[in-house]
């Protein structure tokens, strides 16, 4: 069973991500979509009186439980009427704190593809606060979908990659299956220097690692490497960017201050996060 997993708040993000996980899932032959809600009340909540000098009771605490139960039902129903209706559509709700929650609904449900909304303004949305430590500790692939960025088949992706450590391009293998995922054109986007060796045998090693895929293969001598990717991505009308795992991808690399800033300086298309 092909399964998407969106953690969800009551965010504008949440509410775009809805949208786009719903046409999403149209080209993509997922079955199930799972809406995971966070609700977790910390002992401290509990016991000491908030900034406005509020003290949760077990009564408080039950009130806003029911509230959180609702909103999610209201969301899973807001998306089985945009969804095909052979998609089963799931809510969860856990105590957890929300990275927590997020690896525990993992192991128990193996989703494809974890599904995150990203605010940049970072204004109501606590998952956009924590995508970064999220994305990072998540074993399954995550896809970060913008606030503004409303959904269109993804056919082209650009894939930053160093070919000097060319076999990390083998994560795409498990991609390659259009009825399991995605089977976009690659833009493979060269951000370090050119590698050693002749083209006849990069060549053939793509030829290998990226059979069945049509791509192309490109040089960026942008010094900036996040500014070259995203210039490179808008350029050439790619729907979507793809991060390869491990040490030799992009994503990695950065700082979680350059990580912030990739992500705003890319408010107009997903980022595929591999893993």
């Amino acid at each position: 069973m092909k399964t998407l997993l969106i953690p969800v708040d009551s965010s504008e993000a949440t509410e775009n991500v809805i949208k786009y996980a719903a046409d999403f899932s149209c080209d993509t032959h997922v079955d199930r979509i799972i809406l995971l809600k966070s609700y977790y009340v910390s002992v401290y909540a509990q016991l000491l009186p908030s900034a406005d000098f509020v003290q949760l009771n077990a009564e408080d605490i039950d009130e806003e439980r029911q509230k959180v139960v609702d909103d999610l039902k209201s969301l899973g129903q807001e998306l089985v009427k945009k969804c095909n209706p052979s998609i089963k559509i799931k809510t969860a709700i856990s105590e957890l704190p929300l990275i927590r929650a997020i690896h525990q609904i993992i192991a128990n449900e193996q989703p494809y593809v974890l599904m995150i909304g990203n605010d940049t303004s970072l204004d109501d949305s606590y998952i956009a606060e924590q995508l970064i430590a999220i994305a990072k500790t998540s074993t399954v692939p995550v896809l970060i979908v913008p606030s503004t960025v409303k959904y269109k088949k993804i056919e082209r992706t650009v894939v930053p990659c160093d070919l000097s450590a060319i076999s990390r391009l083998n994560a795409l293998q498990g991609f390659r299956d259009p009825t399991r995922f995605l089977h976009p054109d690659l833009m493979i986007l060269n951000v370090g220097p050119k590698p050693k060796g002749s083209d006849e045998h990069l060549a053939a090693s793509l030829a290998g690692l990226l059979d069945g895929y049509k791509y192309e293969v490109y040089y960026s001598e942008d010094k900036d490497i996040v500014h070259g990717i995203v210039n490179f991505a808008a350029r050439n009308h790619a729907q979507m960017i793809t991060a390869l795992p491990g040490k030799y991808s992009f994503f990695s690399n950065l700082t979680h201050r350059s990580i912030t800033k990739a992500l705003a300086l890319n408010a107009d298309r997903p980022v595929l996060i591999l893993k």
